[in-house]
């Protein structure tokens, strides 16, 4: 699921859908996938096989991120502290892989189990995010 995951970014960025849809708003689940934990690999492709990976989309793939989230989903704390470095503490929400068992047993417990994250960070990542991808206000909820 991971490497699907990772395959679909590609193909929308090397589509060109992010260029022909500036404003349009995506999600992938599985923290992205490998994409995060790739990118100097795929922009390399880009770089030295543009033949390959650049017919539809000449703009180099690590322009694009920060442009689409991810969620939080990913087990592992040196996983959820790269993939926030890599796509941004404003585009990554939790992830819950609801209704399979794949997902953590309380939703959350990886992100509050993170020391090195503030209150802000755990927030954003928790709710905030979300409720900006979603255009929501968080009074709402309140």
């Amino acid at each position: 699921m991971p490497s699907e995951t990772t395959m679909a970014i590609c193909s929308m960025i090397f589509g060109g859908i992010f260029e022909r849809f500036p404003k349009l708003k995506v999600c992938f689940a599985h923290g992205g996938g490998a994409f995060p934990y790739t990118i100097g690999r795929i922009e390399h492709g880009f770089n030295v096989q543009p033949d390959l990976c650049a017919t539809d989309n000449k703009i180099n793939p690590r322009k694009y991120l920060g442009s689409f989230y991810t969620d939080s989903l990913v087990h592992d704390p040196l996983a959820l502290k790269l993939l926030i470095d890599v796509i941004g503490k404003d585009k990554v929400m939790l992830g819950t892989d609801y209704p399979f068992r794949l997902g953590e047993l309380e939703p959350g417990t990886l992100i509050e189990s993170m020391r090195e994250f503030d209150g802000t960070l755990k927030d954003k990542l928790l709710a905030g995010n979300a409720l900006e991808f979603l255009g929501l206000e968080r009074k709402l909820f309140e």
